[in-house]
């Protein structure tokens, strides 16, 4: 390692920096090249100042003259058109409720008369069947009186000829008990 160079503190050789000294002069002499980077060049600083000027006024005098204002106008329309759209959303909501209600109302009224309808039909059946069984009742009252007026008509007529069968029946027991001479 005694012959090779050692770093300085920079990390450089101690040549080093001498060596890029004279390769950028050598470059200079060579071809004019600048070993500076061309937008740091203190020498065009007014040429790039007058060129971004006049760059950035030709750009905004563009931008604010056509570009905005299309985009300001799609930007109007679209804020026109959701406002419609809501709007008209509004009034179709306000549309729906009123249906709904109606709806609720007719549906209410048919519940209504449907129920009136059936206590109806129920009021008129039962006294459809109120009359059927006051019919049946008299028709059975009937037959039970003219089956009493036929039970005491036989009741009456066999009362009647208990008297003439025990007198029969009596004399038939005295004579078989009794001899036929003894009677006379």
């Amino acid at each position: 390692m005694a012959g090779e160079p050692q770093a300085t503190e920079s990390g450089h050789a101690p040549g080093a920096v001498g060596d890029a000294v004279h390769a950028v002069a050598a470059a200079g002499a060579h071809g004019g090249e600048a070993a500076v980077f061309p937008p740091f060049d203190a020498t065009t600083f007014a040429g790039q100042l007058f060129w971004f000027a006049l760059t950035f006024g030709a750009l905004y005098f563009i931008l604010s003259r056509y570009v905005l204002p299309m985009v300001s106008a799609v930007l109007a329309k679209r804020q026109a058109t959701v406002k419609g759209d809501l709007d008209a959303a509004a009034i179709q909501s306000a549309a729906a409720e009123d249906a709904r209600a109606a709806m609720e109302k007719s549906t209410a009224k048919a519940r209504n008369d449907a129920r009136a309808m059936i206590e109806k039909a129920r009021a008129d059946m039962t006294a459809k069947l109120a009359a059927e069984q006051e019919a049946a009742e008299a028709r059975l009252s009937t037959r039970i009186r003219a089956a009493e007026a036929k039970v005491d008509a036989e009741r009456t007529k066999a009362l009647s000829e208990v008297p003439a069968m025990a007198e029969a029946l009596a004399r038939e027991i005295a004579d078989r008990l009794a001899p036929k001479g003894a009677r006379a």
